[in-house]
């Protein structure tokens, strides 16, 4: 096999060092110039593998998707697990993909600041989507089985997997504007089981509300 500067190909070398720029400059930040001198390269080169930056961008992103195989690892989770363990599980592995790759995480953060474009489609689709399409059918078996209550599954996939992305990228921040001192796993621990006992049948949630004063 051809070898370029130790990655596998070109194409391989430019993506490798198109992740590392963009996480740590962001996609404005980062320019084609930048990544062609980081490579060793001209910028023509570079657009003989990709159309343009944004394709470049969306690439990166596609190829962290392919080292993480969400949905492949999500689907050896076991089926005899009750809904607060499918919930647990789900929330780690969202937090231990944090852990391992931060500069996915810094990719999203930098999406999210910077002005809409198709990458940010491209980072639901990729790393997102996977988490809200496996806890939706889950919901939607366990819902036919009467394990939990009638539920809106895609909603309440899209809110659970939220919480949990909001706390993998953030909860640094948290710390350091409100000075405490929580992990992220705190945070799964304390509310991944009041999530699924709003979803169990049988928590009581299905009784009208009394308001304080009322019979």
């Amino acid at each position: 096999m051809n070898r370029v500067n130790g990655f596998p190909n070109r194409r391989q070398q430019i993506l490798e060092e198109a992740t590392h720029l963009f996480a740590a400059k962001g996609f404005e930040g980062a320019s084609m110039r930048t990544i062609a001198k980081a490579c060793s390269i001209t910028e023509a080169a570079i657009y003989r593998h990709f159309t343009n930056k944004n394709d470049l961008y969306e690439q990166v992103i596609i190829a962290k998707a392919v080292q993480h195989n969400i949905a492949g690892q999500l689907e050896s989770f076991s089926p005899e697990w009750n809904i607060e363990r499918v919930l647990r599980a789900i929330a780690e592995h969202i937090l231990e993909m944090a852990k391992q790759d931060p500069e996915l995480m810094r990719l999203m953060v930098n999406n999210s600041l910077e002005r809409g474009s198709s990458v940010a489609r491209v980072l639901f689709k990729e790393v997102r989507l996977p988490y809200i399409t496996y806890m939706s059918c889950e919901l939607s078996k366990r819902m036919a089985d009467g394990e939990i209550r009638e539920i809106d599954p895609l909603i309440t996939s899209r809110c659970f997997v939220g919480m949990v992305m909001d706390c993998a990228l953030n909860v640094g921040v948290w710390n350091r504007i409100a000075g405490l001192d929580i992990a992220a796993n705190d945070v799964v621990c304390n509310n991944v089981p009041i999530f699924a006992l709003g979803l169990t049948k049988d928590s009581g949630t299905d009784n009208p509300v009394t308001q304080p004063g009322r019979a």
